[in-house]
């Protein structure tokens, strides 16, 4: 998280302490013991309510981004030749199982943009590259292969605040094992959902003519980004098992906006008996993992992947890092983080497209998903072929894995036509790096590359259309779509 914002948060929370508000973080999640109890937000000095949940709205988003890289990075980790071939199943069902967390990460990320669209604020992608801790955030934010201290961080962080009875009794246990400098070190996901629900539904503080039913179709649907992620479609390896939807929910109004933010917590905190759905919480599946995870001490399921890792900048420029030595694993690094800029940019820039202003923005807000879509799988590719490479010295275990490191910025353009022309300038530069690790890594990835190849020949086809029939400089882009 950007120092601008960690100072704002260190300042508000002085603030609510030195006013005694210590309670704004009790508010109902609406589920659990807290149900029913309501509090009133004091705004801190600065803002107006409004933009203090726009505010709240962007520290959340940088949660769910910062906890969505760090489960992905954790199910990347798992894996490798070291298991023993009894226990691959075992592990692929671990992974999947963290896969499929990651990817609610993404449903709730996208749940907030489109909180931040029904209220009129800009959006927000962003999140901080480096090892970093701040006010809110639920722990110091790392890149780590899974092991028991870490999956016990995620069943505290994504604990309700009462644990059900089955589990209430190694609660204290599993926060040391998580936090050994004591439980205090960490913070609930949903306390920051827990203020945005008594902020959003206090009328007296912001009006309904705030929540605006006209960027309903520049928000995500579920139909867009759920497709083939209904329950038991994905993230399960047994017949049977019971997977939860992957949540994206759109807003029209302060009810809808309650509910999705309801729907975001309970997902996340929910216990089986307090949650309205049958299908396990984040807190439930981290839980069981762990129960599973403590009982190996014989074999490691995760490959010797470093922690931390980097690959923009010399080898000693960010303490807390581990940078990748091995040439051409740094380059398929870059690659990486270069496809993984591509699709945050393809989200940011659907939210500017609406299918309500005829065929042709339809047909491209269909493009840029399908590049979206297209750029999940291809991380998992790349990182697949990233820990498998050597870390530096090719005699020693140590392997690479991905830096997940962000641009220089993720504004996009004002204008319509500059937008797709960064999308065709991101696809060149990736050409550039594909050709330069073609053969590092075996034939299969050269197989893959060339459809990668391919895939954006079709791609720059079709933005440089879209760039050519975009109006001229006066067409430009305002929060609700184009002006």
């Amino acid at each position: 998280m950007r120092s601008r914002v960690t100072f704002q948060l260190q300042r508000i929370l002085d603030q609510a302490h030195e006013a005694d508000v210590a309670q704004v973080h009790t508010f109902s999640k609406g589920v659990g013991a807290a149900a029913g109890r309501t509090k009133r937000v004091d705004i801190p000095d600065g803002f107006s309510a409004r933009d203090y949940a726009i505010f709240l709205l962007h520290v959340a988003a940088e949660i769910e981004h910062g906890l969505l890289v760090q489960y992905l990075f954790a199910a990347y980790s798992l894996g490798g030749p070291q298991v023993p071939e009894a226990h691959r199943p075992l592990v692929a069902r671990w992974q999947a199982t963290l896969l499929g967390i990651a990817r609610e990460e993404m449903g709730h990320l996208v749940t907030v943009q489109n909180l931040l669209k029904l209220i009129g604020g800009p959006l927000n992608l962003e999140r901080d590259d480096f090892p970093w801790d701040i006010p809110f955030y639920p722990f110091p934010f790392s890149l780590e292969p899974l092991s028991v201290g870490l999956i016990a961080r995620y069943v505290c962080i994504e604990s309700p605040e009462e644990w059900p009875d089955v589990w209430a009794a190694r609660r204290d246990e599993i926060q040391k094992i998580a936090f050994p400098g004591g439980a205090s070190d960490f913070k609930r996901v949903g306390q920051i959902y827990d203020t945005l629900k008594a902020l959003l539904g206090d009328k007296t503080l912001i009006a309904d003519e705030v929540f605006h039913a006209d960027t309903l179709s520049f928000q995500a649907s579920f139909a867009e980004y759920g497709r083939g992620h209904s329950q038991g479609a994905r993230g399960a390896t047994k017949p049977g098992d019971k997977v939860p939807d992957v949540l994206i929910y759109t807003a029209y109004s302060r009810s809808t906006a309650l509910l999705a933010l309801s729907a975001v917590a309970e997902q996340g905190e929910a216990s089986h008996s307090d949650a309205k759905d049958s299908a396990p919480s984040h807190f439930e599946r981290f839980m069981e993992l762990f129960l599973e995870i403590e009982g190996v001490t014989d074999w490691n399921p995760c490959r010797p992947v470093i922690s931390n890792p980097r690959a923009v900048g010399d080898a000693g420029a960010v303490p807390g890092t581990n940078y990748i030595g091995h040439p051409e694993a740094r380059v398929w690094a870059r690659l990486l983080n270069l496809r993984y800029r591509m699709l945050l940019a393809y989200i940011a820039h659907s939210f500017r497209i609406s299918g309500d202003h005829g065929q042709a923005e339809g047909l491209s807000r269909g493009a840029v998903l399908n590049r979206a879509f297209g750029e999940m799988y291809n991380l998992r590719t790349l990182a697949s072929i990233l820990v498998s490479m050597p870390a530096d010295d090719p005699a020693t275990d140590a392997r690479a894995a991905p830096s997940f490191e962000l641009p220089y910025s993720m504004n996009l353009p004002v204008l319509d036509r500059d937008v797709w022309h960064q999308h065709i300038d991101l696809l060149q530069a990736s050409k550039g790096l594909i050709e330069q690790v073609r053969s590092t890594a075996g034939s299969g990835s050269d197989d893959y590359l060339d459809s990668l190849l391919a895939l954006d020949e079709q791609a720059t086809a079709t933005f440089e259309a879209a760039r050519r029939g975009s109006q001229g400089p006066g067409a430009v882009y305002n929060v609700g779509g184009r002006a």
